[in-house]
């Protein structure tokens, strides 16, 4: 069981610290904790503004919050306070953030209200850990960490979720759904839904229903569009590239998700060559493990050439679209062509 589970439980039995700091950008697990506590809390019940208060730090003021923990319950037994936004946290507060007391919230820490529960919800991958206020959260908070799983703890909590639901996967199955949702856990759950509903009956989740059903991320569509342009295959990458057009996609970001994803190839290229292996890359990179999966699966079939001749390529389509030179999707047709009537070297 994950430390994240065990917190999960623990606050299922009745066990509520008076301050919690929920630090990550994992989506699902965030609304996950964020229905736990209110129910042990609340009884589930939100409805009510007595005992039940959100702040917003872009808006409201740090003080008005910890105001809002020091007050006693109007009915029930505890309230619930929610902090939102908490940009103080970070490197990077924004500008236009009210003029925060911050040392409200750290003599608060020092002695929090036994019938409050205040939690922190700072969706960031870092937190500034020089400042005062940070130290004094991850000293005196319960930290609840939702940051993205690795590829191997991912793995395991969903093939978890989905025995605790009564399913199985057919041979190839499990391998499928995180390939199309690109590992991505707040895509899987939400994917998993469709899934259940769909094989209600048998409980046996195939490849085929996950074809049928699952949508695939921009990325791997984008990922897939790449492939096909340096296997010169242009018209099936223009198809690819007009389904995603209409589905409303924006053509600079489909373009910037490319090149993001072209010198990862070229990236991956370069260490693999030097003798690095899949973690080492990763690591190297700073990318997700999966991603430097697929891009060696992709690379080995490439030259470095061929790669660097695509990225270079694409900058230069980018920058004239960009400058307003040529309409974009006329410009990714040209690049798709002009690149793939190129011979391999």
């Amino acid at each position: 069981m994950s430390n994240l589970q065990q917190q999960l439980a623990t606050i299922q039995q009745g066990t509520v610290q008076p301050v919690y700091l929920v630090s990550g950008t994992e989506h699902y697990l965030i609304e996950r904790f964020k229905q736990t506590i209110i129910t042990a809390v609340l009884d589930g019940d939100t409805s009510s503004d007595f005992n039940f208060t959100t702040f917003n730090m872009e808006e409201d003021e740090l003080q008005a919050a910890v105001q809002e923990a020091e007050s006693i319950p109007f009915f029930g037994k505890q309230r619930l306070v929610f902090i939102t936004h908490p940009t103080f946290l970070t490197g990077k507060p924004t500008k236009s953030d009210p003029d925060h007391n911050l040392e409200a919230l750290v003599n608060y820490l020092q002695a929090p209200a036994d019938f409050s529960v205040l939690v922190i919800f700072a969706p960031y991958e870092k937190l500034d850990k020089r400042k005062k206020v940070t130290k004094s959260l991850l000293k005196q908070a319960e930290v609840i960490d939702v940051s993205p799983m690795d590829t191997n703890a991912l793995a395991r909590y969903v093939k978890e979720a989905v025995q605790t639901h009564g399913y199985q996967f057919q041979d190839g199955a499990f391998n499928a759904l995180m390939e199309r949702t690109d590992y991505q856990l707040t895509t899987i759950m939400s994917e998993l839904q469709k899934l259940y509903l769909y094989h209600m009956e048998d409980k046996y989740i195939t490849r085929h229903s996950i074809d049928e059903l699952v949508t695939r991320t921009l990325e791997s569509n984008i990922f897939e569009i790449n492939e096909l342009v340096l296997a010169k295959q242009a018209n099936q990458a223009i198809q690819v590239f007009s389904d995603l057009l209409l589905q409303k996609e924006e053509p600079l970001k489909i373009l910037a998700i490319m090149l993001s994803q072209f010198r990862l190839l070229l990236q991956v290229h370069i260490l693999r060559a030097k003798g690095y292996q899949q973690a080492e890359i990763a690591k190297e990179i700073s990318a997700h493990p999966y991603r430097v999966k697929l891009a060696m699966k992709t690379e080995r079939r490439f030259n470095r050439e061929l790669l660097a001749q695509a990225y270079q390529q694409l900058i230069q389509a980018e920058y004239r679209i960009k400058t307003g030179q040529v309409d974009p999707e006329l410009q990714f047709e040209l690049f798709v062509m002009q690149f793939t009537g190129q011979k391999e070297s």
